[in-house]
């Protein structure tokens, strides 16, 4: 979740630096993953005004423009769609250099000379995501430098862990920091809306259990009204591109306070009644995220009198979506089961905002009223809301049953090992909304995650001071047994595969008797009698087909455990599966599924790295009866092979060449996304023999992007070449470095620093 840092200081008193604060948010347990700025990060473009609009002459989907940028009317070639003659727009003139290293020339396209570029918010860094151009407010004077007006701002990325919903929000967030000292602010409620029940309108609920409580209101709305700069200007900080007013003041909401919500326009609705149901068999929605999402009955759908109009918590659907020309429009905000949109998420893979926050569940029945004043409330402020109709309501906020959890503070200081400032983090207690109930802690609704006692002694640790938490060394960890290599291997072997984005897999030792040629165990008596495992294939197996089920698309797995060997002896033994894709898909490639090497080539990389990974036993897919077998219909590859004990790896002699070695340092830049570990690959699959060696020397990420542009990585890579029988020659180590850089390009997207 990205927090524009201006934004959370509205709801906090925080005075220090971005990084003072992200250090405390992170010691806490809320990781802070980056800390960037934002604003347009490209000099030199300015606002100027299409003066006329016409289309191309010789291409269908190309206009000519002419704009002004206060100076004289230039002619410029536009592939958006979204512009007309009036509008103000970014310009870039000729000379304009993109941190892509794009310059900006006078050129001829199609025939039609254009002198310059009109620009969308992701070609100035304003947004992840852009359709068409970013058009200005009207009143936007001409000539204007769009770093005057989009300055940077800071913005904070923070991962928000699964069991904590409760902080994917900027109030949320400052619940969070007012327990850790930093002061809130008072912040003005929303004033409530009209009492009323609207008119014409009714909601029915069919599934109490999938949708506790709907909210329904009815508002008429001006047209004509743009969002207000200032919440473009956060939701594009935030991650957000500016959808037109309606969709926005959600959007915004939804960032601000974490509760969802959705409108329909009232004209493209059949009938007077919204019912939350079940999907019957055979239903489709477009949907507004662009999928054609097609219904299962466990599927939650709002449906109006001819059939669906939104996925409940997951997206709304085309046809009942608010346009730039929406007068009448209904407001939903409601509680959706966390389960219910966790799988229909899952299965259309639809993982929209709204979803995400659904999903996790824990989030306060009082927000939907909360946030649907706030709705009404930035509507109104912004101009736009002309009649407030009343309100449908069905169902009730259901607030659910919070044990209160007892601590001991004398046991919580044996187990943390340190003494507890009980005063200060009690008041730390109330501030995070737990009520103290007779020596018991009541959670509030939102932290579904604390149900027993060791997740009080979690909060108590994060909470202290973590100076004061000791630094034991378990002289036990490395005991005088034989065991320690092996210990020790596998410890190192976790640590490689996990840098590399393996998850690891733990499964049972004992199976089915006729499970992966298990050897029958002797107390074991009848046809459900069990055995100790042979392979550690099936469990690998059933573990992907579990991850596949919920929605799983790219895998990495191992698996470290004990096998039963021949005569009765254990082996230990690794296991890899990958299943999937190689790398995310990207623009200029295709899909790339893994295969062979992806499992081979991690595999010899553990067998220099580790001298007791031998050759695998198994290196092969996973045959059709397999798959079948655990559920899996895509294509998987597996590599198993027995762990010895790990010895020092003896001394080789390597003849020294008496020829010399030629070094060529690279100073590449490439997406932040790409690894090393396909750097490597991406050079050794072109390298000549003579490569001896290939060595990172540098790594550098410039926030600012003014050395290398923001999301980039700058690598510096040593290559040393030798040949054991001749001196070698510049043209041909010239030769194999055009090969890797190529190489290097296809694969990795990476060029040289030197190029840009």
């Amino acid at each position: 979740m990205k927090v524009p840092l201006e934004w959370l200081r509205e709801w906090c008193h925080w005075s220090g630096s971005a990084t003072e604060l992200a250090d405390q948010l992170t010691q806490s347990g809320t990781e802070v993953v980056s800390i960037s700025a934002t604003g347009c990060q490209v000099k030199g473009i300015v606002t100027a005004k299409i003066v006329e609009k016409k289309p191309h002459p010789n291409a269908d989907r190309l206009t000519v423009c002419s704009v002004d940028d206060g100076t004289g009317a230039r002619q410029v070639v536009c592939g958006a769609k979204n512009h007309n003659a009036g509008d103000i727009v970014p310009f870039a003139k000729p000379g304009t250099v993109f941190p892509d290293g794009m310059t900006i020339k006078v050129a001829k396209l199609r025939g039609e000379s254009s002198e310059g570029m009109l620009c969308s918010a992701k070609e100035l860094g304003l947004a992840e995501d852009a359709e068409g151009l970013l058009l200005l407010p009207p009143t936007t004077p001409l000539g204007v430098s769009m770093e005057s007006l989009y300055p940077g701002e800071t913005v904070m990325e923070v991962e928000i862990t699964s069991n904590r919903p409760d902080l994917a929000s900027i109030a949320g967030l400052a619940r969070e920091l007012s327990a850790l000292g930093v002061p809130s602010r008072s912040i003005k409620l929303p004033p409530a809306t009209p009492e009323g029940v609207v008119k014409g309108w009714r909601v029915s609920i069919e599934d109490c259990k999938a949708c506790p409580h709907y909210t329904l209101s009815a508002l008429t709305v001006k047209t004509g009204v743009d969002s207000p700069d200032w919440m473009k200007k956060r939701l594009m900080a935030a991650g957000f591109r500016s959808l037109g007013l309606l969709v926005d003041v959600t959007n915004y909401v939804l960032l601000e306070l974490g509760q969802p919500s959705h409108v329909f326009d009232a004209e493209r609705l059949d009938g007077t009644t919204l019912t939350v149901r079940k999907a019957k068999a055979g239903e489709i929605l477009q949907g507004l995220d662009g999928g054609k999402h097609g219904l299962a009955p466990d599927d939650l759908v709002i449906a109006d009198g001819k059939g669906v109009v939104a996925i409940a918590g997951v997206v709304g659907g085309v046809d009942s979506s608010v346009q730039s020309s929406s007068r009448r429009i209904l407001l939903e905000v409601a509680s959706f089961h966390a389960g219910s949109v966790r799988k229909t998420s899952r299965r259309l893979s639809a993982s929209t905002e709204s979803a995400k926050r659904f999903a996790r569940g824990g989030l306060d029945s009082a927000l939907v009223e909360l946030a649907r004043r706030r709705i009404v409330q930035l509507l109104q402020e912004a101009g736009a809301l002309e009649k407030y109709e009343g309100i449908a309501l069905a169902g009730s906020p259901v607030v659910p049953p919070c044990k209160a959890v007892p601590l001991r503070w004398e046991k919580a200081e044996k187990i943390l090992g340190f003494s507890l400032e009980r005063g200060r983090l009690e008041k730390q207690f109330v501030a995070l909304g737990f009520r103290e109930e007779k020596g018991a802690w009541k959670p509030p609704q939102w932290r579904m995650d604390v149900v027993e006692e060791v997740d009080l002694l979690e909060e108590l640790a994060r909470l202290s001071d973590q100076e004061k938490i000791p630094a034991i060394l378990d002289s036990q960890a490395e005991g005088r047994s034989a065991e320690d290599g092996a210990h020790r291997m596998a410890r190192g072997i976790r640590a490689f595969l996990a840098e590399r984005s393996y998850f690891e897999v733990l499964s049972g030792a004992l199976v089915k008797a006729d499970e992966g040629k298990a050897t029958r165990l002797s107390l074991a008596a009848g046809p459900d009698a069990v055995g100790y495992r042979q392979s550690l294939l099936p469990g690998l197996g059933r573990a992907a087909a579990r991850n596949i089920s919920r929605g799983g698309i790219d895998l990495k797995l191992f698996e470290l455990g004990r096998v039963s060997a021949t005569g009765g002896q254990e082996e230990l033994r690794l296991a890899l599966l990958v299943s999937g894709r190689e790398r995310p898909v990207h623009w200029q490639e295709g899909e790339s599924g893994v295969d062979l090497f992806s499992v081979q080539g991690i595999w010899e990389e553990l067998r220099k790295r580790f001298s007791g990974v031998n050759q695998p036993l198994a290196l092969r897919p996973l045959s059709n009866e397999e798959k079948k077998a655990v559920g899996i219909k895509a294509s998987v590859w597996v590599a198993e092979g027995i762990l010895q004990k790990s010895e020092p790896k003896p001394a080789e002699f390597l003849a020294v060449s008496s020829y010399p070695g030629v070094q060529r340092d690279l100073a590449l830049v490439m997406p932040d996304r790409v690894s090393f570990a396909e750097v490597e690959k991406a050079i050794r699959q072109v390298a000549p023999t003579e490569m001896e060696g290939c060595q990172v020397f540098d790594r550098f990420r410039d926030p600012q992007g003014v050395k290398v542009p923001v999301g980039f990585l700058s690598l510096g890579c040593r290559l040393q070449f030798r040949s054991t029988g001749r001196t070698l020659s510049d043209e041909e180590v010239s030769g194999w470095e055009r090969q890797i850089l190529q190489s290097l390009s296809s694969r990795c997207q990476a060029k040289l620093r030197s190029v840009l």
